[in-house]
């Protein structure tokens, strides 16, 4: 994980940023599963943003109340 990526998940609540990190997980194994191709992992507008040659980009963030 980029040292960039990992400040932004560390900046969040506990409970989100565990699940984040599960999310990014899931996102990982199942572009494997799929044969997606190659991850990219990048930070779009402050969130991490994780990317496909032939997809749509998922970005995942939290917002606290």
């Amino acid at each position: 994980m980029d040292t960039y990526i990992k400040n932004i998940f560390n900046n969040h609540p506990e409970a989100a940023k565990s699940t984040l990190i599960q999310l990014r997980e899931l996102i990982y194994t199942v572009a494997q599963e799929q044969n997606l191709g190659a991850v990219e992992e990048s930070l779009k507008w402050g969130e991490p943003s994780y990317n496909t040659i032939n997809g749509s980009p998922i970005r995942v963030g939290f917002k606290g109340s």
